[in-house]
């Protein structure tokens, strides 16, 4: 891999290849990228394609990309793009492909720019709600690369503690911070089934990574939020926190069915956490194992929600956060739907594709397969 955009990934990317590459693996994926908000006009392919071609090796290795043509008009969560590579070749770039094709169709959709003024404010407000817990900046796939740094200074003046990039971190003398992102979970439910999704890639990273790395498990891939954290903490004594990042399509285990904002429903909210909380309490009285809440964290309000969660349920909900501070952009996402041995294995393109053993994808996140996109690799 000829990767040059190595320092504005995030890094947990980068140590999801480091772990893919130790353990030999690097099946075919599709990856399905969306922007949630819309409607409006594309932007960014032209530019995201030729970061993709120029920092991998998905030509040589025959990959296929399919997209939409910049200036056409796409309907919210419709699919942008498909990526058919290996998965080495684009674990990497997730971050900067994302972070470009948002910038895009924000500037030509909105006419908007980051307020870094804004941004800087927005993370006071969120330091101060969380007391002496940290706060970290997480939205460098949020916005343009060459933003990362200004972006990555306002969060850090507002007093973010890190963020997730070696470029943003530079200038501060730090490094970037991340453990397992979804796609190293796909990878690993793909051998292992999707119950054991979550499990087998925190085992495979404490097993490649740095023992000086804290081990944070992401836990939400299956929706299986408590059933994870639970097996991670027998199975896993290195455990130290579990990140929770359910998407707004579910509803987290252990979580209540309502429209109480920030209490019920989908996504991360107060009385799914308390569950979790409840159960990992309950399982180890004697050992802490941490929290990191992350998705829609930028909020003062949903902060606020889960202060006076810990209020209500007398006790201490979270540990740290992670943010992104980008809320009013066209966010671009990317979910790996398919995992197989071949390119035509995971070609959702092809007909018949529902049929196709080889979907796999987080819980809440399945193939949306756009029969308006065009194949231009």
């Amino acid at each position: 891999m000829k990767n040059k955009m190595k320092k504005y990934a995030d890094k947990y990317f980068l140590r999801a290849n480091e772990i893919l590459k130790a353990d030999k693996l690097n099946p075919w994926v599709n990856m399905q990228v969306f922007v949630r908000q819309g409607p409006g006009k594309v932007a960014g392919i032209d530019e995201a394609v030729e970061i993709i071609t120029q920092n991998s090796d998905i030509v040589k290795a025959g990959g296929r990309i399919y997209a939409k043509k910049d200036g056409e008009i796409y309907q919210p969560k419709d699919t942008l793009m498909n990526i058919i590579a290996p998965v080495q070749e684009i674990m990497e770039l997730e971050t900067v492909y994302l972070g470009v094709i948002a910038a895009a169709i924000t500037r030509e959709n909105d006419k908007k720019e980051p307020d870094l003024e804004a941004i800087q404010r927005q993370v006071e407000q969120v330091v101060e709600l969380a007391g002496d817990r940290p706060i970290f900046y997480f939205g460098a796939r949020h916005w343009h690369y060459n933003m990362d740094q200004a972006i990555t200074k306002a969060a850090f003046e507002g007093g973010a503690k890190d963020c997730s990039t070696d470029n943003g971190a530079e200038p501060f003398g730090k490094k970037g911070l991340g453990t397992i992102p979804h796609a190293l979970e796909n990878i690993y439910a793909y051998y292992h089934g999707i119950e054991n999704g979550v499990l087998e890639s925190t085992k495979a990273f404490d097993k490649y990574m740095d023992k000086k790395i804290p081990r944070i498990a992401l836990v939400d891939y299956a929706n299986k939020e408590i059933t994870d954290t639970l097996r991670l903490m027998k199975e896993l004594p290195a455990l130290n926190a579990v990140r929770v990042d359910t998407c707004g399509e579910n509803i987290a285990e252990g979580g209540i069915e309502g429209k109480r904002k920030y209490w019920k429903g989908t996504g991360v909210n107060v009385y799914a956490v308390n569950a979790l909380r409840t159960a990992m309490d309950a399982f180890n009285p004697e050992e802490r194992v941490g929290i990191v809440l992350s998705s829609g964290f930028s909020n003062p309000e949903k902060v606020k929600a889960f202060n006076k969660g810990e209020e209500y349920f007398r006790k201490q909900l979270y540990d740290s956060i992670g943010a992104g501070f980008l809320d009013n952009v066209r966010t671009a996402t990317a979910d790996i739907i398919g995992v197989g041995e071949t390119a035509n294995t995971v070609d959702f393109n092809m007909p018949n594709s529902y049929q196709m053993k080889n979907i796999i994808h987080k819980v809440g996140r399945p193939p949306r397969v756009n029969q308006d996109l065009e194949r231009i690799l």
